[in-house]
């Protein structure tokens, strides 16, 4: 049986999400709410489903099931927490609020409600990211020391982009720094217990930056990520018996690879690539799959607990306030 999908927003990020439900083998669309009826129909016209002018009548439609939250990052929790009253399914973009203790109401909304929910980091659902999980496990290269993962594009700073404003959650460490946290914790196993950040903030925001993160077996983690300077945007992961490379690890489009190098032995070569469509596909049925046990393993509730308390840190060291 297909998952009944709604999407929250009708953005550019709903395009990328609705290009994987087509791609999916399990999601469909069938509502798309935004607060331009005439987008909303518009959108719905080239994805499928129906269009409406506002957020709450997708909560309202009874056939949707589940719903994908890409609004701007302050309304998170608000329409988390609406979706969660209203009985569907959550999956929510990055990052999940503003700060943990938003998160932390959030997530008793929806618990209360008993209802699925994963914050939408769709690199941890894809086959690339799958695999490196399963070499770490191995121990393909011993014990991991070190980490190093950057997240940054050259954007423009002009006011119509929400991610250029304070007030709503903007700048560089709560968008695609979010995934450099995201990627350290999730090969560290445990949470930093030493945050240190320094960070551009002369528009009142965070347009780029780098720290470290200090964990308690002894890894540190190396992240950088901003809006206003292109990186080289990728990843390594380093350990006692050799390293792993991953050239591209937040979207492995074609062409990406990654890499691994043992001390003293062949290099092995990955080629784990995805569309765009795929890409949000397997995160679309990462939901589905795990939809009876309410999260995915992938991306925990705790793991986002933790990636927002993370987040917290790393706002207090270089001061950067909302």
């Amino acid at each position: 049986m297909p998952l009944n999908w709604g999407i929250i927003t009708a953005g550019r990020i709903s395009g990328a999400f609705a290009s994987g439900l087509q791609a999916s083998k399990t999601g469909r669309l069938v509502a798309t709410g935004a607060r331009d009826l005439d987008r909303a129909e518009a959108f719905a016209a080239q994805w499928g489903g129906r269009g409406y002018g506002s957020y709450q009548a997708v909560l309202d439609d009874p056939e949707v099931e589940a719903v994908y939250i890409a609004t701007p990052h302050h309304l998170h929790a608000e329409w988390t927490i609406a979706a969660a009253r209203a009985g569907k399914a959550v999956l929510c973009e990055k990052p999940f609020t503003l700060d943990a203790a938003e998160a932390e109401a959030a997530i008793a909304a929806l618990r209360e409600a008993g209802v699925f929910f994963m914050e939408a980091f769709m690199y941890r659902c894809s086959p690339q990211t799958r695999k490196l999980a399963s070499l770490l496990s191995e121990g393909a290269i011993g014990t991991v020391r070190a980490v190093t993962a950057e997240f940054s594009y050259g954007s423009n700073p002009d006011a119509g982009n929400f991610r250029n404003e304070p007030t709503q959650g903007g700048g560089g460490i709560m968008d695609v720094g979010t995934y450099c946290v995201s990627f350290a914790r999730m090969v560290a196993g445990e949470e930093p217990n030493r945050v240190e950040y320094v960070a551009n903030l002369d528009r009142g925001y965070d347009s780029y930056g780098a720290g470290m993160l200090g964990f308690p077996g002894g890894m540190v983690a190396t992240i950088a990520s901003g809006m206003h300077l292109p990186m080289r945007n990728d990843a390594t992961v380093y350990g006692d018996d050799g390293f792993i490379h991953v050239q591209d690890p937040w979207k492995s489009p074609p062409g990406t690879l990654m890499t691994l190098h043992r001390h003293g032995g062949d290099v092995e070569t990955f080629s784990l690539e995805c569309t765009t469509a795929e890409l949000y596909a397997h995160e679309a049925d990462a939901v589905a799959s795990f939809l009876a046990d309410g999260e995915c393993p992938y991306m925990s509730i705790e793991d986002t607990l933790g990636n927002m308390r993370c987040l917290d840190a790393i706002r207090a060291s270089c001061g950067l306030e909302f």
